[in-house]
């Protein structure tokens, strides 16, 4: 995937390896059932990392991680891919989401029936750009699927 890149018009680069992540990520994750957390480091000139998370690390816990090492390493980019717990609103002013959003409670602690597991796949590069994929994970005893992929852009929450 090296030839991905090109340092003269890295926006168009970074979308384009996080497209294709997701992709594989996606043939990944039905062959094996799951999904491994990664996260993956791009400087200007194109990837340099990719680095495991540990087992149970709390989101905070990843998020201020990655904070750290773009200001540490001058990052232009990171991808995050991991599996996740999601939560879809039922409506406009659903307290639920409200609750959510004000940290009041984190979707693990929902119940079963209102909340989804996700593979989920998080691009953000240090000039503006956001793109989030969500492709909700269905399962059926063995049988493991993944539902129509959602795709967000631009989020408020930035790590740059």
């Amino acid at each position: 995937m090296d030839n991905l890149w090109n340092p003269a018009n890295k926006t168009a680069s970074i979308c384009k390896w996080a497209e294709n992540l997701h992709h594989q990520a996606k043939d990944v994750f039905l062959k094996d059932r799951t999904h491994a957390h990664l996260i993956f480091l791009f400087k200007d000139t194109g990837p340099v990392g990719i680095n495991p998370v540990p087992p149970k690390t709390d989101h905070v816990q990843i998020y201020n991680a990655i904070r750290r090492t773009i200001k540490d390493n001058d990052l232009y980019a990171v991808i995050h891919i991991g599996e996740a717990w999601t939560y879809f609103r039922k409506s406009e002013k659903d307290h639920t989401a409200f609750q959510l959003l004000d940290g009041e409670i984190k979707v693990s602690e929902l119940k079963d029936e209102d909340k989804s597991e996700a593979l989920y796949l998080r691009m953000e590069s240090a000039d503006g750009n956001c793109i989030v994929y969500i492709d909700k994970i269905i399962r059926d005893g063995e049988n493991v699927q993944l539902g129509e992929e959602m795709i967000i852009r631009d989020e408020d929450r930035k790590w740059f």
